[in-house]
């Protein structure tokens, strides 16, 4: 068993994560820190500009991505496959939620920024905001993202049968997305949605 000082990388204070957290912050100087068995290490976080006053800034993975479909089964014809090809046909930005989320949000939340690609403009950190753990790996998030593609596949209007696609992501960055909470569901405060 390895025992890990988990202190922060810039201004060495306690840092004292829950057993799920992948990124959390410092409560000294509110850096982004990375917590994996090798050790901490900074994170390079960006806020995105808000439309309102958020009461929460929650974590996304976020990539520029392509999906290739290779082949697509249907029995209504080839207008959806047609649709699906020119949907995918340039990269897009690919969201995952990386907090503790409910499933369906997740899925509905990915889904919903996957088809609206929102702008993203970082701004500088507000003065004393901070943001909900990441608990959600990338390696975690692909799959849920590739649940994602398939569920907003078989939303067309073809009774898909079968889906066969290759899916790439790049340039993984960690976003703070400001939200604020009615009831059970997150409603998204990006400035350009």
């Amino acid at each position: 068993m390895k025992l890990l000082l988990l202190r922060c990388p810039r201004c060495n204070h306690a840092l004292s994560p829950d057993q799920d957290d992948q990124v959390v912050q410092c409560p000294n100087c509110r850096a982004a820190v990375a917590i994996n068995e090798a050790g901490v290490e900074l994170v390079n976080a960006h806020y995105a500009a808000p439309s309102g006053n958020p009461s929460h800034w929650l974590p996304f993975w976020v990539y520029l991505g392509q999906v290739t479909i290779r082949e697509r089964k249907t029995q209504g014809g080839r207008s959806a496959e047609q649709e699906a090809q020119a949907f995918w046909a340039r990269p897009r930005r690919l969201y995952i939620p990386a907090w503790g989320i409910d499933l369906r949000q997740a899925r509905d939340m990915i889904s919903l920024l996957i088809q609206k690609q929102p702008s993203l403009e970082a701004i500088d950190p507000p003065a004393g905001t901070s943001f909900e753990p990441a608990v959600v790996t990338p390696a975690d998030g692909r799959k849920l993202l590739e649940l994602v593609i398939v569920s907003i596949e078989a939303a067309r209007k073809d009774w898909m049968e079968s889906l066969d696609y290759d899916l790439r992501l790049d340039s993984e960055a960690l976003w703070l997305f400001p939200a604020t909470r009615k009831g059970n569901e997150w409603q998204l405060l990006l400035k350009k949605f």
